[in-house]
């Protein structure tokens, strides 16, 4: 049966959001098949249904989630595990059915395993999308919720190649003791970045390349020569050799942490993107006010430019975007930075002018090319290194 007018059901997930109720419409949600109530104001409310559902025969449970602040790690876990076990359909209500979002994107963030950046991103694509984000505090709030660095401390680090490519590399741990993974390492700075692992005392999972590099050689290959319990991961579609390879919508769990893969091809066949809470490391697909060429390696202007639109530009505006390079200081940039002032891609660029720009760019041949990715099609082995699987 159909739920009554005022309410929003997501059928495919069985969660039915509403606001405050009259009687008749209470009874039509009964009506309509309802098998489990949960109610985010406080009894005293006078909309309050309890009486007209328990009557039914259906579960009730409230949980009082009247501002942001009372969206803390205790009310989340009581929320995520409500809707995971709750028998469906589940009504889920508060006044205006915009809290009542809250605990749907949360079970979706878990059951899904969607980063902050994507399950908000999955929030406003929804069919309406959900009415937390119409409210900025309660977007905060839910947005620091699904955020591992509310839970426990993650050490971040960005580190910059000093020996001439300009690359940063990205040390992301679960916190102090736990796994941890080097994205983008740089062989000349091995031995730096396991000098900084040993000090921070975590333990490297994965060496991770967001692509097969044309201006460096990778670290994999000494940092697996050094470390043998660490393994190299790089795209499927790079044609590369690495213990692992990956595609789109694979993540890469270290702890109770993971990147969420997103293929982002156009500067090279294998590009991939990878997004942990509210941070997408880009790679060379989107560098700050710029972009990775694409007359080498199987580039493609036109690639490229759906990637970023799809995949990176379609994530929230606060999104902190890392790069794989920068060559004038600058360390990061955001979703909406990128896309309001991206020279190249972004102001409002059509694929067709993008892809004049690109094709016009008269940059030289990659310096270091010749040496470099013969090396990185290989895990960046040289002789007397392991070889990867």
């Amino acid at each position: 049966m159909t739920f009554p007018d005022g309410t929003i059901a997501y059928d495919a997930d069985g969660v039915v959001l509403a606001g405050d109720m009259t009687e008749d419409q209470v009874k039509a949600c009964l009506a309509a098949g309802a098998k489990s109530w949960l109610y985010l104001n406080e009894e005293c409310n006078k909309a309050c249904p309890k009486a007209a559902v328990e009557a039914a025969s259906v579960p009730f449970e409230m949980v009082p989630l009247m501002t942001p602040a009372s969206l803390t790690n205790e009310c989340v876990d009581k929320l995520v595990a409500y809707v995971d076990s709750a028998p469906k359909p589940a009504v889920i209500q508060c006044s205006t059915a915009t809290r009542a979002s809250i605990p749907y994107i949360l079970h979706k963030a878990k059951t899904d395993k969607l980063p902050a950046a994507s399950a908000m991103a999955l929030a406003a694509s929804m069919t309406p999308p959900l009415k937390f984000l119409e409210k900025p505090p309660l977007a905060s709030a839910v947005k620091r919720a699904l955020t591992h660095a509310n839970r426990k401390p993650v050490i971040f680090r960005q580190l910059f190649d000093t020996s001439g490519s300009s690359t940063y590399t990205y040390l992301i741990a679960d916190g102090p003791g736990g796994e941890a993974v080097l994205i983008d390492p740089v062989l000349e700075m091995v031995d730096r970045d396991l000098k900084l692992i040993d000090e921070l005392g975590v333990k490297l999972k994965y060496a991770v390349n967001t692509h097969c590099h044309a201006d460096h050689v990778t670290g994999s290959g000494a940092i697996k020569a050094a470390r043998p319990e660490v393994r190299s991961i790089i795209a499927a579609a790079s044609g590369a050799q690495a213990d692992i390879k990956i595609g789109h919508g694979d993540r890469i769990e270290f702890g109770s942490m993971f990147l969420e893969v997103r293929a982002t091809p156009g500067h090279t066949d294998g590009c991939l993107s990878y997004v942990c809470d509210d941070m997408v490391f880009t790679g060379d697909a989107v560098l700050i006010r710029g972009c990775g060429r694409t007359d080498f390696q199987q580039g493609s202007a036109d690639r490229l430019y759906e990637s970023v639109h799809t995949q990176i530009f379609s994530l929230p505006n606060d999104t902190i975007i890392y790069p794989a390079h920068d060559y004038k200081g600058h360390r990061c940039s955001t979703v909406g930075e990128e896309k309001a002032l991206n020279p190249r891609l972004g102001s409002g660029k059509t694929k067709d002018e993008f892809v004049e720009i690109m094709a016009n760019l008269n940059l030289p041949y990659p310096k270091k090319i010749d040496e470099a990715l013969p090396k990185n099609m290989v895990c960046g082995i040289q002789e007397g290194m392991p070889t990867p699987a």
